[in-house]
């Protein structure tokens, strides 16, 4: 019979992981006060109640268990967050602007670490880590900003995931460059090449180890189309939200040990299950369902590491974090800038994804943690290099509102008055007059399904913003009838009217009806009175009632325009997912919504 534990070495097993629940919390709260990144909130908790300060907690197994475990959740939300479909439609990105991004911060930052005196394959490892950006905070910035769907979210959210599955395999690799440590894969291969001047046979071990990976993942692939599709039906059927919630624990974890066991990394068999469930119509259920675990176990991290900083030393050291958080800001943005440049983005709309991009990253907090890591740079340095990132995540709010400020100041100097050869050759146009939320999202639709379109706004402050977010669009008033010839009105296939102006449509309606009796006009309304007096226009009013703005009229547009309606309900699927998700109950509503917008449309 396992003997009793006393009274007292229960209340020490307790008293840590009720201080972190507790520090934890007020964390999270007075940073959503102070509107600040959550992982300051926990980087500042961990200093204050580590041996620095208050000394009321010390590293220890149990803390760096909880702490791994929330590096494994972190990992399996973002294989959920990417999906075969996605990695297609985002290729441009994924292939041209987002290893651009990182090659060119990555290798100076790594070439700025061994000026200061790191070995190389350590500053090669931590170089490409500061290179990459912070996808929680650029997550909630595009979000408060409504623009997720823009083409600067778009991009933005192309590089994050570019980013997130290059973190998967820098992990690996940073992992296995430990001192007496048997590194197997790729990245011990590779990591074992760099140390001993190439003394491991390398072709035979990169086709081992590219074997080996293309196994993994068609594995999950396998797994997630025949097994694991399954067994979510089944559990979904029962109605029991427990044993959901238990398999899911259980399939993380398993699959986590499953790949420690076989000689790969523990995060790669966590990614590989988020990716087995990418491939599901469970997903959003699943990220319901294991969100409160994954952001409890990630503040224990991120605490963990706030308890590993040398408080006298930081101090010591404090002008040169700051130094060092303003250094990762303006170099990330320059070089930002540039890598923007070269895949042909505009100056204004490379000058707000450049800042949107520039903060430090959680992931270069994890990277930093990882004893092979810490064996091999000063401590001194380690403290101010954590402390630059929190700060640069603390300022990058403020930083990307100065660069959108910048961009729309770019774009009014740049501001070019439409041109009647604004007309794309080839297939007919499409245009959008108005750039309002209903407007970008028709232009952002017309993208997708490589449509030709014009778009013209005759608003300044909407002129600008929808330029500085990176959309093709010309400055003209609407209300003058030349301006539909100008751009081609006679060869147009439809116009959609993004902002809503009854008395300029009801005016150029008999000259519309009289020059281009073909014309399909489109627009949404916010009341029934607009919308029966634009049906007496002979103008296709759609009454907003959905989420994003305008989505019914858009579905409308496209189902004018000949897209089919399997392609249709896609493109309104992947359009949610681009917003909030809320429980099980509003996903079903958010389903039979869009069903009824296909239903509408046809």
């Amino acid at each position: 019979m396992a003997a009793e534990m006393s009274p007292a070495d229960a209340v020490g097993a307790l008293v840590p992981a009720i201080t972190l629940l507790g520090f934890g919390a007020a964390a999270a709260l007075v940073s959503r006060a102070l509107n600040l990144s959550p992982i300051v909130g926990y980087l500042l908790a961990g200093i204050l109640i580590g041996p620095g300060m208050l000394n009321l907690i010390h590293e220890s197994g149990g803390t760096h268990l909880l702490a791994e475990l929330g590096v494994v959740f972190l990992l399996f939300d973002i294989g959920m967050h990417v999906s075969l479909r996605e990695l297609k439609e985002s290729r441009g990105d994924l292939l041209g602007l987002a290893p651009v991004h990182l090659l060119l911060t990555g290798l100076i930052s790594a070439g700025a670490l061994y000026m200061l005196g790191i070995s190389w394959p350590i500053a090669i490892a931590v170089g490409l880590s500061l290179g990459l950006s912070s996808t929680a905070v650029v997550a909630r910035i595009l979000t408060e900003r409504e623009q997720n769907s823009c083409p600067i979210g778009r991009t933005a959210t192309h590089v994050l995931i570019f980013q997130d599955i290059v973190a998967i395999f820098l992990m690996i690799f940073a992992t296995s460059l430990g001192e007496g440590e048997t590194a197997a894969g790729l990245a011990g291969l590779l990591s074992e090449y760099l140390l001993n001047g190439g003394a491991v046979p390398l072709a035979a071990g990169l086709l081992l180890a590219f074997v080996q990976a293309l196994i993994a993942f068609g594995a999950a692939m396998l797994f997630s189309r025949y097994l694991l599709n399954p067994v979510f039906r089944t559990l979904a059927a029962t109605r029991n939200d427990e044993a959901f919630t238990a398999f899911t624990l259980l399939l993380v974890l398993a699959a986590a040990c499953a790949t420690a066991m076989i000689g790969l990394s523990l995060t790669l068999g966590a990614f590989l299950a988020g990716l087995a469930v990418s491939g599901t119509p469970f997903r959003h259920q699943v990220q319901t369902e294991m969100g409160p675990f994954r952001g409890l176990l990630l503040s224990f991290f991120f605490i963990s590491v706030g308890l590993s900083i040398d408080l006298p030393g930081l101090l010591r050291n404090l002008p040169l974090v700051v130094i060092g958080a303003f250094g990762i800001l303006t170099v990330k943005t320059a070089l930002g800038y540039i890598a923007a440049r070269m895949n042909g983005w505009s100056v204004p709309g490379a000058t707000q994804l450049a800042t949107l991009l520039a903060q430090g990253s959680e992931f270069t907090l994890v990277i930093l943690s990882l004893a092979s890591i810490t064996a091999n740079m000063p401590p001194a340095l380690m403290g101010s290099l954590i402390a630059a990132i929190a700060l640069s995540l603390a300022l990058a709010p403020s930083w990307a509102m100065l660069g959108g400020k910048l961009s729309r100041e770019l774009a009014r100097r740049k501001q070019v008055t439409m041109e009647t050869s604004g007309e794309p050759a080839g297939e007919r146009p499409v245009i959008v007059i108005g750039m309002s939320a209903a407007g970008r999202l028709a232009v952002d639709a017309l993208i997708d399904f490589d449509i030709p379109y014009i778009a013209t706004d005759g608003d300044p402050d909407r002129f600008l913003s929808a330029v500085a977010d990176g959309y093709n669009v010309s400055f003209g008033d609407a209300a003058n009838m030349k301006l539909i010839e100008a751009v081609g009105g006679s060869n147009a296939r439809a116009v959609v009217l993004g902002k809503a102006r009854y008395e300029v449509s009801k005016e150029v309606t008999p000259s519309i009806n009289r020059r281009f009796p073909d014309l399909v006009r489109l627009v949404a309304v916010e009341t029934i009175h607009d919308l029966d007096r634009y049906l007496e226009l002979n103008i296709r009013a759609h009454l907003v009632a959905g989420e994003p703005k305008g989505i019914e009229m858009v579905a409308d547009m496209l189902r004018v325009l000949g897209v089919p309606d399997k392609e249709l309900a896609d493109w309104l699927s992947r359009e949610a997912d681009l917003f909030t998700i809320g429980d099980a109950s509003d996903r079903q509503d958010k389903a039979e919504e869009e069903e009824a917008v296909v239903d509408e449309a046809a």
